[in-house]
């Protein structure tokens, strides 16, 4: 079953809830917060990511990195547009802000050595799906935790598009699985390398804010 955090007073998006999240993330592997964002706030994140896509700014997703990267349709058929954490628009920063928060937290209490986030906004079209998958690409352990913010309003069960979160770390798809409701401003959180999950088919086109907290490559310094 999954844990619902409590939300946190309108406006005050305190380092509590941020430390409940990283509590259930060490417990579980995963954590979810209701109210994220604001209702408003969800809202303008997607009248943003329905104008850029009208515009033409989304591209078709890919699976693998480097020269392993492929379209396959078969595994997953969204469209995506990768934000800069640089230069992000006055919808997304709040947002941004928040991760920041969140970040701190994840590496205060669960001393993950996150550095950046990474991020973009994600469109599945009727029909869209996710097969069965890890978030951490082969041969690199960069993508330590995986966030997904839901944007859509008015959500029905017969709309379909739930994450369904595979919540044995050890028996992954074999094991039992949850499905979450994607409900405008609500946070999953999971580990990117351990926690197997798979978007179901969307019967109306579903829009996400997704990241991947990152820690630094070996090699960086």
């Amino acid at each position: 079953m999954s844990r619902e955090l409590v939300p946190a007073p309108v406006g005050e998006p305190e380092p509590t809830a941020y430390e409940t999240l990283a509590t259930q993330l060490e417990l579980g592997g995963y954590a979810i917060c209701s109210h994220f964002l604001l209702p408003e706030e969800a809202a303008g994140l997607l009248d943003e990511a329905s104008q850029l896509w009208k515009e033409g700014e989304f591209r078709r997703a890919s699976v693998g990195r480097g020269s392993d990267r492929q379209l396959r349709t078969e595994i997953r058929n969204d469209q995506v547009l990768w934000l800069d954490p640089l230069d992000h628009t006055s919808s997304q920063s709040t947002y941004w802000s928040r991760m920041e928060g969140l970040r701190e937290t994840l590496n205060s209490q669960l001393f993950l050595g996150l550095f950046e986030l990474e991020a973009h906004l994600a469109r599945f079209p009727q029909g869209g799906y996710y097969k069965p998958h890890l978030d951490r690409h082969r041969d690199t352990q960069t993508r330590v935790v995986s966030a997904v913010l839901y944007l859509d309003p008015d959500w029905t069960e017969d709309d379909g598009g739930q994450l369904r979160i595979y919540s044995d770390r050890i028996a992954g798809v074999q094991g039992p699985s949850f499905e979450i409701f994607p409900e405008p401003g609500k946070l999953v959180l999971f580990l990117a390398g351990e926690i197997w999950h798979e978007v179901l088919p969307a019967h109306r086109p579903r829009h996400s804010l997704t990241g991947w907290f990152r820690c630094r490559d070996a090699g960086t310094t």
